[in-house]
């Protein structure tokens, strides 16, 4: 094959597009081994912290807890209210000795009585019991998101580290383009290129900056997604 026809081979969009393929299938081969790599960043350590951090601080986890704190202070107020269902009263007769025929007083000075009401009586044993209930399922409630909340965390940390990686696999990939770059400059500028292949490295260059930007906003956006669950930035958790 002499040089004519090696440049018109070249040239052949066909082949073009055949690299091309190649090249993206070679990206999303080097993200999948990224992706397969996250388990070795995975500081398990940090993760709890990150839970912990979520437990103590989500608005939601405060709330199941003021309803947990209600409902005992409701099981109090069952218990101590057990005089309820009594009523005392009392009066008082006078010492006078003036004698009324129509009403007439065999005591005098003061008398006390005592009024039950049953079905308040009966009622109390099951208030107390259904407050109780409610202190559990309360307590269960928490539980069970605090469960959720943990494994969102988790969920939210293995994402923001996957596109922690692959920023950093755009990134070392946006060096060796640019390098790639440089080079095809200085040959085009030397004519031991043509404009054609100094173009595709132009379009090239500027897929991968494109590329990087994506990486950088999917990052961001995993590291606003996690520290929304924790309410602290993840510098300030240690």
């Amino acid at each position: 094959m002499n040089i004519q026809e090696f440049t018109y081979f070249m040239n052949n969009q066909k082949l073009r597009l055949i690299l091309l393929f190649i090249i993206a299938t070679l990206l999303q081969l080097n993200v999948a081994l990224a992706q397969e790599s996250i388990l070795s960043d995975v500081s398990y350590l940090y993760m709890e912290k990150l839970v912990a951090t979520a437990k103590a601080n989500y608005p939601r986890i405060k709330t199941y807890s003021a309803r947990t704190t209600i409902a005992k202070n409701t099981l109090s107020q069952q218990k101590s209210s057990w005089l309820d269902p009594f009523s005392f009263s009392y009066i008082f007769r006078s010492n006078s000795n003036a004698i009324d025929l129509i009403n007439p007083e065999l005591l005098r000075g003061y008398q006390f009585g005592i009024s039950v009401s049953p079905g308040q009586l009966l009622r109390k044993p099951y208030a107390i019991k259904n407050a109780k209930e409610d202190i559990k399922l309360s307590i269960l409630d928490q539980e069970e998101y605090e469960l959720t909340l943990e494994s969102e965390v988790k969920r939210r940390y293995l994402l923001y580290l996957q596109a922690l990686n692959i920023l950093q696999l755009q990134s070392k990939m946006l060096i060796d383009i640019q390098s790639t770059f440089q080079a095809s400059k200085i040959k085009y500028e030397r004519n031991e290129i043509t404009l054609q292949e100094y173009n595709q490295n132009a379009v090239e260059l500027n897929t991968i900056k494109a590329s990087k930007i994506e990486a950088e906003a999917t990052m961001a956006i995993a590291k606003i997604s996690l520290e929304e669950l924790t309410v602290k930035s993840l510098e300030q958790i240690k």
